[in-house]
């Protein structure tokens, strides 16, 4: 009895001992941060901000890759499947923990298996149009498609993604009809949508605004509830006639499920300093999102609130199941 006492309290102090040191020594190696877009879209441009920051907190590169397409589906298979050792976390956007379970009939990962590093912002959306279209205004738009039923088409980042949530939601909202043509991500939509290969895209401000300052494609509305501080002229839908229009995209960061406690504790902290340094705020702030707090309170909030209102847009729009 005393000898088995012994080994258990031997066992319990080698444990202790094996976590304190895991703490003393995370970060040891570069980490790898898994973006769902292509590169140049605004979710890789806002992870690469961020990993920069966060890099300097944990004293190792974060070193960003890309794994685009299947509304974010394919980055979030690849991390689930990595090693829970906080060497491998994903830029979750609401595609990745809400929409795509009531999208899809068989997801690849499973969107309540990672472990909750934090929220990291929200940001609108902006009505994009061609600039070979005979519509200059949100009004001229949806009086057209009224007259052509059927012959827009609205490009979006993937599946499932805010772009094609928005988009669905304009359909329902102003009684048209146009179709859902899916892309990988901005740096793909656009040019097509420049080239007049596309009609409408509901596209980051970060990545359609330039676009439209160049003149290169029309810009009508934005999604969110209340105008930008960062583009003051440019209307909401709901003030254009489509109350309570209301559609964001927002980011987090997430690690395989078992994670250890003292690694996802340093991601957590160093992600907070991040969002807390008043130039990354500024670049954010500048790209249309808003900076949040980095807890998993925070996106543990927001992935409940979201999901029935998800769930009932999607039964709404009767968007078929992949």
């Amino acid at each position: 009895m005393i000898r088995t006492s012994f080994k258990l309290l031997a066992t319990l102090v080698l444990g202790a001992a094996a976590l304190g040191a895991q703490a003393d020594t995370y970060p040891s190696r570069p980490i790898k941060v898994v973006s769902p877009f292509p590169a140049g879209g605004a979710t890789d441009v806002l992870t690469r901000i961020l990993a920069e920051r966060m890099a300097k907190t944990l004293g190792q590169p974060m070193i960003v890759e890309n794994k685009a397409g299947a509304g974010t589906s394919i980055g979030a298979a690849f991390v689930s499947r990595e090693a829970p050792d906080g060497y491998t976390i994903l830029m979750a956007t609401n595609s990745t923990l809400v929409t795509n379970r009531y999208l899809y009939k068989e997801l690849p990962y499973d969107p309540d298996g990672f472990a909750r590093i934090g929220m990291v912002g929200v940001g609108p959306l902006v009505l994009l149009s061609s600039p070979k279209r005979p519509f200059n205004s949100t009004q001229d738009l949806v009086a057209y498609a009224k007259q052509n039923p059927g012959k827009l088409t609205f490009a979006t980042f993937g599946p499932g993604t805010s772009s094609h949530l928005a988009g669905e939601l304009f359909k329902e909202r102003a009684g048209i009809d146009i179709l859902h043509v899916p892309f990988k991500g901005a740096t793909q939509a656009l040019p097509a949508l420049i080239s007049g290969d596309v009609d409408l895209f509901f596209d980051m401000v970060a990545t359609g605004m330039p676009q439209a300052d160049a003149g290169k494609v029309k810009v009508f509305a934005i999604t969110s509830p209340s105008r930008l501080a960062t583009q003051p002229k440019l209307e909401t839908l709901s003030e254009q006639g489509y109350p309570s229009f209301d559609m964001t995209a927002w980011f987090s960061f997430v690690a395989p499920k078992g994670t250890p406690a003292p690694a996802m504790e340093k991601l957590q902290q160093a992600l907070a300093e991040t969002l807390q340094d008043e130039a990354v705020k500024k670049r954010m702030l500048d790209m249309g999102i808003d900076p949040r707090s980095g807890t998993p309170a925070e996106l543990d909030k927001q992935i409940q609130t979201e999901q029935p209102i998800v769930s009932q847009l999607i039964k709404q729009a009767n968007i078929v199941l992949q």
